[in-house]
């Protein structure tokens, strides 16, 4: 990692005001998620009512897709596709084992933090002495989340299992980061038609086990369907805004300031699922805004 005082220019307000909306948008459908909670089925649902939802929109910018993407651009799609895969289920399967305000900041916490590393080696973006203070920023107040409040009671084995589903969540994001980020700077993939691609694939893989589930699909639509829809229609929406500040500012930027979904996800705990909020996970909470401020601005 290269710190430097000059580095690269602060995040356009542009790009910040995408990475806010889709950080309040995030928050939101990983809350609807939660609280459904139904591991594969449930991903199989909303994977295929994204394909349904955002048909008319991907067939409207399909002329914009580049005309040289060659296997280049294929095999980023579908390697994009696979690690969604994996995310969505190991997220789900966390969501099944171990409270939202675990598995969440565990997640989001790692994701950032090895995304920008990854841009730094792979990419070779640079990291300003502010850029690199506000990842620091962002990163101790995600730990501080994910750390036990007196405030607020929970089972250990359960904290245990949120843990290392987070990290393995955070891992798939870092790693998706990453190749999605090299798919709309590199390969000059439209950011909506790379999300579409990326979960027709992922509807793909998982349409084998559409057949074997059968009833057990049924039946969690009937009972997650309107969960279902929520995630369908507010995830890619979430993930095509981070994509689109991506093509402006550099992925050390943009994933630790896509952490400010963590306040939203410290108010909608407390709001609607009625989690306890105690003085460290405040305090937590304005620790990553500060970075996400100091990210933003810093030069």
């Amino acid at each position: 990692m290269h710190l430097c005082p000059g580095g690269i220019a602060p995040m356009p307000v542009t790009a910040l005001l995408l990475v806010l909306l889709s950080g309040l948008l995030h928050a939101t459908w990983n809350l609807a998620a939660k609280r459904a909670a139904a591991g594969a089925d449930f991903v199989i649902l909303y994977s295929s009512l994204t394909c349904l939802v955002y048909a008319p929109a991907a067939v409207w910018f399909w002329p914009a897709l580049p005309a040289h993407i060659g296997w280049q651009g294929w095999g980023l799609v579908a390697l994009s596709g696979m690690l969604h895969v994996v995310y969505g289920l190991v997220l789900q399967r966390g969501y099944q084992v171990a409270d939202l305000s675990v598995v969440y900041p565990v997640a989001r916490g790692t994701g950032p933090l090895l995304s920008s590393l990854a841009a730094v080696v792979l990419l070779g973006e640079r990291v300003t002495l502010a850029s690199g203070a506000g990842l620091v920023l962002v990163v101790l107040g995600i730990l501080g989340l994910s750390r036990r409040d007196a405030r607020v009671t929970s089972e250990p084995a359960a904290r245990r299992r949120g843990l290392l589903y987070g990290l393995a969540t955070g891992v798939c994001i870092a790693l998706y980061t990453v190749v999605d980020a090299t798919s709309v700077r590199v390969v000059r993939m439209p950011p909506l038609l790379l999300d579409y691609l990326s979960n027709a694939t992922r509807t793909l893989i998982l349409l084998p086990i559409v057949v074997h589930r059968g009833r057990k699909l049924v039946e969690a639509a009937r009972s997650h369907g309107r969960a279902a829809l929520v995630v369908a229609v507010l995830a890619p929406m979430a993930y095509i805004l981070v994509l689109q500040a991506m093509q402006t500012a550099p992925v050390t930027r943009v994933a630790p300031a896509r952490e400010v979904s963590m306040l939203f996800a410290v108010l909608l705990g407390a709001a609607v699922l009625g989690e306890r909020q105690g003085l460290s996970r405040l305090v937590s909470a304005a620790c990553i805004a500060a970075g996400v401020i100091t990210l933003s601005l810093g030069r």
